[in-house]
């Protein structure tokens, strides 16, 4: 029987396990949750993951939210479903790790003799490859950040590329992160996924508290990439035009203080434009955060008032491609 860590695959019923990832500074072990739910008639699998960023919590909730409202009678092929794939970092609210101050999504393919984050992304990105035929990596703008609803792909001359990018454009959001070249490369476990063979979409949404709006929003991205893979009935909705980013800014604040953004996240702002200041305790501004480039889709945005400590990330600009 075929099985992802101690879950079993068991047409027509739902099952749960966990991976076992390793062992905390008392010996305790580490576990990734896993969620499978197998339909009784075939089709692909497809991966489903969250918080490979530990405060990143919708994808985690959205996940299990997904699965227990799953019908089994109407799916065909697998979901697995992994809500925490990070747990020292989710259990520290933190996006990089406790134990070595990794970030995880920088660091794959891994190392089965490195530290605590290489071995997890080398178990990870293993089981992944025993098991998925599709994935998609659930994020948000984390605690600090709220960004909108949008894919990341990504993007080179594949078949596996062209083939991630056609489950992005029916998974219910016009803007798409065409990720190209070295930046879209990096240590990402999404990239190393697509490098080997594997049709992989990031779903970013939402951020801070996780509203209904964003729960509703990532279990749609899943419910419409499985409706475009044939795994349940319905037709994924296709948008008349997309906008196309690349080549993100990632715009890092000097002052610390008080963030205050003058514009939103989904914006389009050109070089020069104000995104938001930093202000001190007396309430004087200490610094003006400006727009880099020109035709910039805001992808990213701290919250309002948000303490932040000199060079914190602020903002992400992605200028619009197509």
């Amino acid at each position: 029987m075929k099985t992802v860590g101690t879950a079993q695959f068991i047409k027509g019923a739902k099952t749960r396990g966990q991976i076992k990832v390793g062992t905390d500074t008392d010996g305790s072990e580490f576990h990734l949750p896993v969620l499978v739910a197998a339909g009784k008639e075939e089709g692909p699998t497809i991966w489903v993951q969250g918080c490979i960023h530990g405060e990143e919590y919708g994808g985690a909730a959205s996940i299990i939210r997904f699965f227990q409202e799953l019908d089994v009678n109407q799916l065909h092929g697998t979901f697995v479903g992994v809500p925490v794939t990070n747990p020292p970092s989710f259990k520290a609210r933190s996006r990089v790790s406790p134990l070595d101050g990794a970030n995880l999504n920088r660091i794959f393919p891994g190392d089965p003799k490195g530290t605590y984050s290489q071995r997890l992304a080398h178990v990870l990105l293993n089981a992944v490859l025993d098991t998925a035929d599709y994935v998609l990596d659930l994020h948000s703008g984390g605690i600090g950040c709220e960004v909108p609803f949008y894919m990341i792909c990504k993007y080179d001359d594949s078949e596996t590329a062209k083939k991630s990018m056609w489950l992005a454009e029916r998974m219910g959001s016009d803007v798409i992160w065409r990720s190209a070249g070295e930046a879209g490369t990096g240590g990402t476990g999404t990239a190393h996924f697509v490098k080997n063979g594997i049709p992989t979409v990031t779903v970013e949404c939402g951020g801070g508290n996780v509203t209904e709006e964003h729960e509703r929003d990532f279990k749609a991205s899943i419910r419409n990439a499985m409706k475009a893979l044939n795994m349940l009935e319905g037709e994924p909705p296709v948008q008349k035009e997309y906008t196309v980013i690349n080549k993100a800014d990632f715009i890092f604040n000097g002052e610390g203080g008080l963030f205050v953004p003058a514009c939103k996240v989904g914006d389009v702002l050109n070089k020069g434009d104000l995104i938001g200041s930093i202000i001190n305790l007396f309430g004087d501004v200490t610094e003006e955060v400006r727009c880099p480039s020109d035709r910039s889709y805001i992808a990213a945005i701290g919250h309002r008032y948000w303490p932040s400590d000199p060079g914190e990330l602020i903002a992400e600009a992605i200028p619009i491609e197509d």
